[in-house]
């Protein structure tokens, strides 16, 4: 069995930015959970390159015994746009129970561990989704200037939302890899932009949710003016990640016509008394338009949090 230790895959791919990364692993050695460990996982650095990495976490490591360091290199030339193989090349390297994503200029609270586990602890779920703020960063040659916080930008607030479209960034959960099939837990190599969502909609369909922190701010998202966040903004670029996101959502769109919805998630996250045989979430997700109905609580032992997130 895993430790009760939690790694969090940090991907870094671009040596250029490492005030950004030195205020992400900062943000991990504060966090309240006991036992972490920072997974690294670089795109092709050169041997300089990972030492002056090294060099430059070393001091803020220091500051908490309690979260360690391991580094993971990609140093395959393909693809060019390794995000995605970033990701199961750390997931490959995770020993712990527990596993969470954080990318390099993101943030993440000192409670938000702590507190998602708790909450897979208590609800017995296998991923456990918190909220994120978001902070419009101004992107400068030499650093990253910051305007102003909102709100969680994506509307959503259960597992029924979650199934139509993606509202919980990447760094907004935490997962149970004691409850999660191997071949569930793995990234889809041919996806560089929804691959998270695509994750998600695999992992939330077969094994319980818990959405009960949704609500409470467990990180920062920063949505950058240099059109380097995966999401596509007014620029001269728009017009060309729109159309790439226009194919990558007849690829999600396919995946929720594959993916079949456990039984046990049927009854206890989406209030089915009796599971249906070969339920895919597309064809779930066409039932509650027909009926219009909104999912009944679960039965006793299965938390509501699945569908009614509290405060």
């Amino acid at each position: 069995m895993p430790e009760l230790k939690l790694d969090c895959i940090v991907r870094f791919h671009d040596s250029m930015r490492l005030m950004e990364l030195r205020r992400c692993v900062f943000s991990i050695v504060g966090q309240e959970y006991p036992c972490v460990n920072i997974i690294l996982a670089t795109q092709r650095f050169s041997a300089e390159e990972l030492r002056v990495v090294r060099d430059l976490l070393n001091p803020i490591l220091a500051i908490n015994e309690c979260v360690t360091l391991t580094v993971v290199n990609w140093q395959l030339a393909e693809p060019a746009d390794a995000r995605t193989e970033l990701l199961n090349l750390g997931l490959s390297a995770a020993t712990g129970r527990y596993v969470a994503f954080l990318d390099y200029d993101d943030t993440i609270f000192p409670w938000a561990y702590k507190e998602l586990v708790s909450c897979l602890d208590d609800s017995h779920a296998a991923i456990a989704f918190g909220s994120v703020r978001t902070i419009k960063a101004d992107v400068y040659e030499k650093f990253v200037g910051f305007d102003r916080v909102f709100d969680p930008p994506f509307a959503g607030s259960n597992l029924v939302d979650l199934m139509r479209a993606n509202f919980c960034p990447i760094h907004s959960y935490v997962i149970d890899r004691e409850k999660i099939p191997s071949e569930v837990l793995i990234f889809d190599s041919s996806l560089i932009w929804e691959e998270d969502y695509d994750l998600l909609l695999r992992v939330c369909a077969c094994a319980d949710s818990d959405f009960s922190k949704l609500g409470r701010a467990i990180g920062d998202y920063y949505f950058k003016n240099d059109a380097s966040n995966s999401v596509w903004v007014n620029d001269v670029l728009s017009e060309t990640k729109k159309r790439t996101y226009e194919q990558v959502s007849a690829r999600i769109e396919a995946r929720r016509r594959v993916t079949l919805i456990d039984g046990s998630v049927q009854q206890r996250c989406l209030g089915i008394d009796f599971p249906i045989e070969g339920l895919t979430i597309r064809a779930f997700l066409n039932l509650q338009d027909e009926t219009g109905s909104e999912p009944a609580s679960g039965p006793e032992g299965c938390t509501e949090s699945c569908l009614f997130p509290h405060a």
